[in-house]
């Protein structure tokens, strides 16, 4: 992601079709960030920003898109699109090649995914490959770091996730979650003293994928659960 942060503000140029391999809850708010500082578009609440995540993209997803893609922007300017998948129809795929011979004046796509060798190498021909590197999740990381040596008190005392609370960011917390099983997993091994735990934060983080949890709630839970050090 930093190397299209650097491209843009070097040449300001942006493509009209991005590929981001990688997992779809580091990439997501690493883009919003960059739409929001780069490009100047607000993410969240803006019609020009359409944002779909999806377990397989298929050809019905691909027509609805075209539509939308066809469509003038409402505020005149650029109009963005955010397509996170873990598959990808061969129908669709092909959709989308055509999509991107001729593309619309404005209109931009980001396609996350994790392996990008998946895709028909047609397909690929069209897109800017980017992919997320370790350095993507500092932030997010050594929140979870700091947050492990507090105590459960600290930890609900603290305001350094106010923001994911106040912004009902789902995305953000389920990759904070997800740095709390990774931290714990490098310290101890999974055991049966300690798996309840794990099956804890398991399900914390399927709550968040619920159409409307309380981001506030699930994660004042974990940090109460969270076992300190």
């Amino acid at each position: 992601m930093k190397a299209l942060k650097e491209t843009y503000k070097k040449d300001k140029f942006l493509h009209h079709a991005y590929l981001i391999e990688g997992e779809y809850v580091a990439a997501l708010p690493e883009l919003k960030v960059f739409f929001k500082d780069a490009l100047k578009i607000e993410p969240v609440g803006n019609p020009d920003v359409i944002v779909q995540e999806m377990e397989t993209l298929t050809i019905d997803n691909t027509r609805a898109l075209k539509e939308m893609a066809s469509r003038k922007s409402f505020s005149g300017g650029k109009k963005i699109f955010v397509i996170g998948a873990h598959f990808f129809t061969r129908e669709a795929q092909n959709s989308l090649l055509k999509l991107f011979e001729e593309p619309t004046p404005d209109t931009h796509f980001f396609i996350i995914t994790q392996k990008g060798e998946t895709l028909l190498p047609t397909l690929l021909s069209r897109l800017s490959r980017i992919a997320i590197t370790q350095t993507d999740n500092v932030e997010i990381r050594t929140l979870a770091e700091k947050l492990l040596k507090l105590s459960p008190g600290e930890r609900l005392r603290d305001d350094t996730i106010k923001d994911i609370i106040e912004e009902k960011n789902k995305t953000r917390a389920t990759l904070l979650l997800d740095q709390f099983v990774k931290a714990l997993h490098e310290k101890e091994k999974v055991t049966t003293k300690n798996i309840r735990l794990f099956e804890e934060l398991t399900k914390c983080r399927g709550y968040l994928n619920d159409r409307a949890p309380s981001v506030k709630l699930i994660l004042e839970y974990t940090l109460l659960v969270l076992p300190q050090g």
